[in-house]
């Protein structure tokens, strides 16, 4: 129990079970009384809540009428329903299942079990471990669920069977460690990667599908691309930084090649279309590593990869006066062989230079001089949310 700012007594109970709701009248009635008994059964000190996300038919009624606490959220989408009764939920460990009777409820001890005493954090069912994914369609069952799967441990490292289940348990804590924010059915990736990503301990249980009660709310395409491009952003190594870095690297070794004339075509060094390769294959690869640090920072702010060595001795001499200077210099210098370029250029009536690798190389430090200064103010102005260690 706890006291509001009111003054009022408030209720804290033991577990929360969170029911996203649109137009479930067939099954929310069953899924309620299911966990009412099991609450029952198992002594748990618990509550029901039921985020109705627009619903249009009774579903609203029942749950009210079968004492179910029921919130809305106007903003439609699994994630936004969640978010909502996430919020909204008093528990000390929040249960999330979907209100179509598919999940056996009767197994929630089991995963509270597994936080309250069992030294885990983040507990999820799994589909595919104990046979129990037949009721799952065949698209979802043997190419969908198991690619996104794969793809997400390959991408992270981690050892997931079933990552979209939507049947988990997890303490509030937790759930202020890992903070979700996708507003679709993505939330259920966000939560499995994000507690990867802050090192929590994870359980699988085996649990069986049951067949659906009412109209299925999943859009397999559009979420299925949503899902890919929440993992191939989470995962800025691979995407970003190695791809980035190796772009940047030749771009440059390209150029070096070309202004010392140590490549040779037909008798011929190589001028200014190789140059010209070398300026996009620098300033894309800069680009791309920017977009790798800027993720990375994101997740480092966060809390997550708080044991990133390489990320905190990076910070721990990246400052924005830093980057602005060294963005400023690149500048300076491009110009300075720039200008020159330029002047001949207009002098000679527009004709062709004579060493455009030059100016290609000379555009290069240009373009990723005004780069780095902007990277550098959004790096800053993220990092500042970093806490301190210790704080």
């Amino acid at each position: 129990m706890g006291v509001s700012a009111a003054g009022q007594v408030s209720r804290e109970p033991l577990v929360s079970v969170v029911m996203p709701c649109l137009n479930e009248e067939k099954a929310i009635g069953a899924c309620i009384q299911k966990i009412q008994r099991t609450f029952a059964e198992a002594g748990i000190d618990g509550e029901i809540v039921v985020c109705d996300n627009g619903s249009t038919d009774a579903s609203v009624a029942i749950a009210e009428g079968m004492g179910a606490r029921v919130v809305h959220q106007a903003l439609r989408g699994y994630g936004n329903a969640y978010l909502k009764g996430f919020a909204s939920a008093h528990g000390r460990y929040l249960v999330m299942g979907d209100a179509d009777d598919t999940y056996d409820f009767t197994m929630i001890p089991q995963f509270v079990a597994a936080l309250d005493g069992g030294g885990y954090q983040f507990v999820t069912g799994s589909r595919y471990l104990g046979g129990g994914d037949t009721h799952i369609t065949a698209l979802h069952r043997y190419f969908g669920n198991p690619a996104l799967t794969r793809i997400l441990n390959l991408l992270f490292g981690t050892r997931y069977t079933d990552v979209y289940c939507g049947f988990r348990a997890f303490s509030r804590e937790t759930y202020q460690t890992i903070r979700p924010v996708s507003p679709g059915m993505e939330f259920n990736l966000e939560l499995a990667i994000n507690a990867y990503l802050a090192g929590l301990r994870v359980k699988e249980i085996p649990i069986v599908l049951a067949p659906r009660k009412g109209e299925s709310k999943l859009r397999t395409f559009r979420d299925g691309w949503r899902s890919l491009r929440m993992m191939l952003l989470y995962s800025p190594n691979k995407l970003f930084l190695a791809p980035g870095a190796t772009l940047l690297l030749l771009g440059l070794a390209v150029h070096l090649t070309v202004l010392l004339g140590l490549v040779r075509f037909g008798g011929r060094p190589a001028g200014s279309v190789t140059a010209v390769f070398a300026t996009i294959f620098s300033v894309v690869g800069f680009e791309i590593l920017s977009l790798g640090l800027h993720a990375k920072t994101y997740s480092w702010s966060r809390r997550f990869d708080r044991d990133n060595r390489a990320l905190a001795s990076f910070y721990r001499y990246f400052k924005l006066e830093t980057g602005l200077l060294l963005g400023a210099a690149l500048i300076v210098a491009g110009g300075a062989i720039l200008v020159p370029d330029v002047i001949e250029w207009l002098r000679s009536d527009l004709l062709p230079l004579p060493h455009p690798e030059r100016v290609s190389f000379a555009a290069t430090l240009v373009i990723i001089g005004c780069s780095m200064l902007s990277s550098s103010l959004f790096i800053s102005a993220m990092s500042m949310g970093r806490p301190q260690d210790g704080a």
